[in-house]
């Protein structure tokens, strides 16, 4: 039997029908969609990470919590704080481990960690390590017969701590706080951690700290998974992740708490390089770096979702910041086997040579081989650079110059022979520096470039992915069209 009611009036029905409305909106604010996932998290006691700004969290990483909430929205996922008390990074790890919670946002890597957490593979940010001391003894302290330097236990061994002055003793916080109270008063005279943390105490500090002007190691920082948590899903995270950085949300968030001078977006990558016609060079009229090398760069990391910062430095620099992993790549580099102890290299080259001796097209020297030329001749080379083995191994004597156009300038002003080079770079400097030049076969053959990365995670999850998208773009149209903008064909390069 069915029962039918009838309201009594219009007023009533539109008045029922508007409650059950409401009731659904409610409903609709106060839970996830049907199916989402919950991934659960906690705050750190780290500033400016997470913070309290009276009774409301703020920081960094929670803004990116926020925004990243907002990209999962469509994927059925959902990050909630477990509790709302700001926990250690110890509490935080065993947390993820039990499974208790399923995401951090913020964990810097290694190699121990990723044994019981997974990382996501792109950084959220990146940030140096850094030493900060007080204004007024910036200029004294590397003068002190003994510097006392403080940094967080567990986090940086002290034999990895830079050398600032010829004795120095490190003493050990269990947490910033304790840190800072010891930097305030004077129990040690700098402080060393990473400038994320160190650069936010300076800003708050009103001229009170500064930071010392010493290149050290990049650190990044991630989001980390649980085990437990599946891999579908940890792809919906890193695809959030993904688009907050190509909207520049996150690099937002690091100006809103004033952080540029020391916190550097995850999808940035720092490349050294030098002045190397026409594989790369500074082009002054265009304010930007140029070459048939840093074309392909741009190129491909944009492909990937990248965006390649270019640095100059000596080139013997260059090697000793990648050395300390304080850039993470170096490009247009030979592979050895003394590099391949600091670099990642990709299995994809960036381009290729043929190194060659160049002589004035007026010398007499014979260089048809190695055999005729005689021993007492004068051979520039650059300082750091990668050569063939018949050059070490050749009779003639070697000087070491600091860059390839000083070697041809010396070479025009007869203080050396010859001079060893790329081939297409000796030709470039050649036209540039008016020179009639002559050159010797390849005596080693062809050489590849590569493009090398620190030898850390970031680097290696980089030359596996830059590697496999190069290999894709050297088989397309554009790739040609990049050879020709500078004159050169496919076979010259790679034949």
């Amino acid at each position: 039997m069915f029962r039918v009611y009838y309201f009594r009036s219009a007023p009533d029905f539109f008045q029922l029908l508007s409650f059950i409305v409401f009731l659904i909106f409610l409903i609709s604010i106060s839970v996830p969609a049907f199916g989402a996932m919950v991934l659960y998290t906690y705050s750190q006691d780290v500033s400016p990470k997470y913070m309290f700004v009276g009774k409301e969290l703020s920081g960094l990483c929670h803004d990116i919590l926020v925004e990243l909430n907002k990209e999962l929205q469509s994927q059925g996922v959902e990050i909630r704080y477990k509790a709302k008390d700001l926990k250690s990074i110890e509490e935080i790890r065993k947390a993820l481990e039990n499974n208790e919670i399923q995401i951090f946002i913020g964990h810097g890597h290694s190699i121990e960690v990723e044994k019981k957490i997974n990382f996501v593979k792109l950084p959220l940010y990146a940030s140096k390590q850094m030493f900060i001391v007080e204004v007024n003894t910036k200029d004294k302290i590397f003068e002190k017969a003994v510097v006392r330097i403080g940094a967080i236990a567990g986090r940086v061994p002290s034999q990895n701590i830079p050398q600032i002055s010829r004795k120095q003793e490190v003493v050990f916080y269990k947490n910033l706080d304790e840190l800072y109270k010891a930097l305030e008063k004077k129990e040690i005279d700098a402080a060393y951690a990473i400038g994320l943390t160190l650069g936010y105490l300076v800003n708050q500090s009103k001229g009170k700290y500064v930071p010392l002007n010493l290149t050290d190691s990049k650190f990044y920082h991630y989001i980390v998974l649980s085990k437990n948590v599946s891999q579908e899903i940890g792809l919906k995270v890193e695809s959030g992740l993904r688009s907050l950085h190509s909207k520049g949300i996150i690099e937002r968030l690091i100006k809103k708490y004033n952080l540029q001078q020391y916190v550097l977006p995850g999808n940035v990558v720092e490349i050294l390089l030098v002045d190397w016609k026409p594989y790369e060079w500074y082009d002054t009229k265009k304010g930007d770096w140029v070459g048939i090398d840093v074309d392909v760069v741009k190129a491909v990391f944009q492909k990937i979702g990248c965006k390649p910062v270019f640095l100059t430095f000596p080139w013997q620099r260059c090697l000793e910041y990648m050395k300390v992993q304080a850039y993470d790549a170096t490009m247009s580099v030979l592979f050895t086997q003394e590099r391949a102890e600091f670099l990642t290299y990709t299995s994809e080259p960036l381009s290729s040579g043929k190194a060659v001796l160049f002589k004035l097209k007026s010398s007499k020297i014979n260089l048809q081989t190695l055999e005729s030329i005689p021993e007492n001749t004068r051979c520039g080379y650059c300082d750091g650079y990668g050569y063939p083995e018949w050059f070490w191994k050749a009779n003639f004597k070697k000087i070491s110059l600091t860059t390839d156009e000083v070697g041809f300038r010396l070479l025009k002003d007869g203080k050396i022979d010859i001079f060893i080079s790329n081939l297409l770079v000796g030709k470039h400097l050649a036209r540039e520096l008016n020179m009639e030049v002559d050159w010797s076969p390849a005596y080693g053959g062809i050489q590849y470039y590569y493009i090398a990365f620190s030898k850390n995670y970031r680097g290696n999850v980089l030359a596996d992915v830059f590697s496999q998208e190069l290999k894709q773009f050297k088989k397309t149209k554009e790739y040609l069209e990049i050879l020709k903008r500078y004159a050169i064909s496919y076979d010259e390069l790679w034949k």
